[in-house]
């Protein structure tokens, strides 16, 4: 068990324990039928969607396939886990803070990473954009309705370069 799921499980346990009671308290008392309800199935939801939340809370990368990525954004830093064949990558969309996410590793995704690796070593920003595999950077004409995840991919975004001359 790892420890985000012991942690998840006694934050669950918890607050069903609190909307357990809170609903044992309610049934006696004199309170109108509505907030006898309301009260419990309240802090069920709660109790249910808590967990849920806690990658967030801690700023745990969050699962997610390639698919559910920003279509543009800055690489911040990365970590690859190439024994679990996934990736941690911390993105900067827009003026948002940089957020942190695990998606899967590929060699197309080593190869993007490598040269993004480059670009940030030498001190310029590593944008990333997704593009679609296939012919030409689109779905392949048999996949209209886009339901390919698989053909998805983050590629070094090389118009993002900074056109100044160098220091030297």
């Amino acid at each position: 068990m790892t420890f985000f799921s012991a942690f998840a499980v006694s934050l669950g346990a918890q607050l069903a324990l609190m909307a357990i009671i809170a609903g044992w308290l309610f049934r006696s008392s004199g309170a109108p039928l509505w907030t006898k309800i309301a009260v419990p199935t309240l802090a069920v939801a709660i109790a249910c969607a808590a967990p849920l939340q806690v990658n967030d809370l801690l700023g745990l990368p969050r699962i997610v396939a390639l698919r559910d990525l920003p279509a543009e954004a800055e690489l911040v830093a990365f970590l690859p886990h190439d024994e679990r064949h996934t990736v941690d990558l911390w993105l900067l969309a827009g003026d948002d803070v940089p957020h942190a996410y695990e998606v899967a590793l590929d060699e197309k995704m080593k190869k993007t990473l490598r040269a993004a690796q480059g670009e940030l070593g030498a001190g310029r920003p590593a944008m990333l954009v997704k593009r679609m595999g296939g012919p030409r950077g689109k779905f392949a004409v048999s996949d209209l309705f886009a339901i390919g995840d698989d053909q998805t991919e983050f590629v070094l975004d090389e118009s993002a370069r900074s056109t100044l001359p160098s220091k030297e």
